[in-house]
């Protein structure tokens, strides 16, 4: 199977744990992926992908799409709202103290200043399909709560 070489708007397939469903995911500008709410058995055109909701955006292992078989089908714009940095909600390892994270940038916050963004954290293959199929399903995520800030 040849390297996948990710650009921004790269509309990627990949594969979830029933046998013959697939879910997709658009790459973003920075190196983050908008992960779309659908456990699909046969193939959608980008557009169609498009049209889906989303589940979340993340952080991607960078080998997650070539040592999980995701493929490329497409590539479509990235919209506005995607092509801004995240800001995400971090906890220090050591101290325990909460912080907002904005582009390499530390900021000291409450809890309740961190409800609402994604947890600081890189996500590789088995977790993204794990938090998909458990929101598709309407159960709780393991690996999201194991990693949440603001649980």
């Amino acid at each position: 199977m040849p390297r996948i070489i990710k650009k921004p708007g790269d509309i990627l397939k990949f594969p979830l744990s029933a046998e013959g469903r697939h879910a997709y995911a658009q790459w973003l500008p920075d190196a983050t992926a908008r992960v779309f709410l659908a456990a699909c058995t046969s193939d959608l055109s980008p557009e169609e992908v498009l049209q889906l909701p989303v589940a979340f955006r993340i952080l991607v292992f960078r080998d997650t799409p070539n040592r999980y078989a995701w493929s490329k089908v497409g590539r479509a714009a990235v919209p506005a709202h995607c092509s801004q940095p995240m800001r995400y909600a971090k906890k220090d390892i050591l101290t325990g103290k909460l912080s907002s994270y904005f582009q390499g940038a530390e900021t000291p916050a409450t809890k309740d200043q961190l409800s609402g963004l994604e947890t600081l954290a890189v996500w590789a293959h088995p977790h993204i399909v794990e938090r998909l199929e458990a929101q598709l399903e309407g159960r709780e995520s393991k690996f999201l709560k194991s990693v949440s800030v603001t649980v």
